[in-house]
């Protein structure tokens, strides 16, 4: 996978080579969607990289005052085109930057989620704006928790 003229092998953590390889079918999924819309992908990014330039910007807020950084952290995820959610900036596993038939840049926000998410995991990843997709066997158990009015957002099959 390519992202702003990096090149990606292998596996950032190899416990979690399963969950990765669930990442490239899922990007291979949207991008058909964005490529049969008449779309064209200008950069993919990876959850690391987005945590390694957020972390890096949040771990300088504690010498500020708690409005400051409530204020700070509202500005930093702004910037990173994401939101604030109960006090934390959610991050997708995987974003797409394309440019849409219009020649309008756009992205979408990418999330696989198991059977194992929380209920405020869930909610959390739906206020931000996530697509949130699931393996199968997983979409089944999460349904019920897609009837809560405080996520309502349907959860894709990959």
């Amino acid at each position: 996978v390519c992202s702003s003229d990096l090149f990606y092998q292998g596996f950032v953590k190899p416990r979690e080579a399963r969950h990765d390889a669930a990442l490239f079918r899922l990007y291979q999924q949207e991008a058909a969607r964005i490529h049969n819309a008449g779309g064209k992908i200008t950069r993919v990014i990876l959850d690391f990289e987005l945590k390694k330039s957020i972390n890096r910007r949040l771990a300088r807020l504690n010498s500020l005052s708690p409005k400051d950084q409530i204020d700070e952290k509202k500005t930093i995820a702004e910037e990173h085109g994401l939101t604030v959610v109960k006090g934390k900036i959610p991050l997708p596993d995987l974003r797409l930057e394309y440019e849409g038939p219009d020649q309008q840049m756009a992205k979408v926000d990418l999330e696989l989620v198991t059977g194992h998410y929380h209920h405020d995991s869930l909610v959390a990843k739906a206020k931000a704006g996530f697509s949130m997709y699931a393996f199968a066997e997983d979409a089944a158990r999460l349904r019920p928790a897609m009837q809560d009015p405080e996520i309502m957002q349907d959860i894709l099959s990959l």
